[in-house]
């Protein structure tokens, strides 16, 4: 029978060899008594009954967090690594397991609390899978900004032109959500580039793209100067279609990752003076040295103006006060 049937009910055949008997699941279930010392076979039976248990919290947590985030599942593995060992921890299942099982997520909940941004509450974690294309492929942030509703359409769409259509039509309302997140930072080091940030918002309602998108692609240089030397210059490294590397998600902590990949994307490498192919999706370079219809967009200007929010929350909660 099912081993959580078998060990809420009592029910259990005596030893054979391959399972525990009932009073095994006794000395397991009281594991703090000093006097119990648990054989290998207990230790590795209860922990075999109890991998359900494992699978179904990976599975669970697999919908709810990104694919690629490294620091997330660092502290993830550490929730799994308890469960898998689970058979030295285990209560009596009756009284103890859900409790135990309701700590573990409520753990899982404050560790999201504290790295996911509010603009991702509500949002349906199954559909967190093409979280590294849009970040770096497009460059379209997702830390706190847009609202929950855009990020789930951006996550739900199926390429990067829908997404740019997404864009389109909700302008205003992204435009929103970021001049809330703008009027939310009060680092006395950020007030000038919030200030400048909130112009960009200005002029995007007034329906002066051009202008918006300028100010945004300079205001991110500015912005940049907060960083460490070497990291500034690691994100501002883009040099993909020379040497075929992306932004390493892996090598950063979950918020620096989700913050500055947009970052990288928008640093693509472009000479003016090469005759590079000018690009359509929001680029620094090209919105600086290569001022055209091509890079200037209402699309574009929306994206900079994101990128710029994105990156002034980041250090309005990072920098020391």
């Amino acid at each position: 029978m099912p081993w959580d049937h078998a060990v809420m009910t009592g029910q259990h055949e005596e030893s054979n060899g391959d399972r525990l008997s009932k009073e095994e699941w006794y000395r397991v279930a009281r594991f703090d008594d000093p006097s119990i010392e648990l054989t290998e076979r207990e230790n590795r039976l209860a922990a075999e009954a109890l991998a359900p248990v494992v699978s179904r919290v990976a599975e669970m947590m697999s919908s709810i967090v990104p694919d690629f985030s490294p620091a997330v599942w660092e502290a993830a593995q550490e929730v799994l690594q308890r469960l898998a060992e689970i058979s030295t921890v285990v209560r009596t299942f009756a009284e103890s397991a859900a409790p135990y099982l309701q700590g573990i997520f409520e753990s899982l909940g404050d560790f999201a609390k504290r790295n996911f941004p509010e603009n991702w509450d509500g949002v349906d974690g199954s559909s967190f899978k093409g979280l590294s294309s849009i970040l770096i492929d497009e460059g379209i942030p997702l830390m706190w900004v847009p609202g929950p509703m855009v990020v789930e359409a951006f996550l739900i769409a199926d390429s990067a032109s829908s997404r740019r259509r997404i864009i389109s039509s909700r302008w205003k309302g992204i435009v929103s959500d970021c001049e809330a997140v703008l009027h939310g930072i009060d680092h006395p080091d950020l007030l000038d580039e919030r200030d400048f940030a909130l112009s960009c918002v200005h002029a995007l309602r007034d329906g002066h793209f051009n202008p918006a998108q300028a100010l945004a692609a300079n205001l991110l240089d500015t912005t940049l100067l907060h960083l460490d030397g070497d990291i500034r210059k690691s994100v501002r490294s883009n040099h993909f279609k020379q040497n075929g590397v992306k932004f390493d998600l892996d090598e950063h902590q979950f918020r620096v990752a989700l913050t500055f990949a947009p970052v990288w994307c928008a640093h693509a490498k472009f000479k003016a003076d090469m005759r590079d192919t000018i690009p359509r999706v929001f680029a620094r370079h090209a919105s600086v040295h290569a001022v055209s219809r091509k890079q200037y967009s209402r699309v574009n200007a929306v994206i900079g103006l994101m990128v710029v929010t994105s990156v002034l929350k980041f250090f309005d909660l990072e920098l020391s006060r």
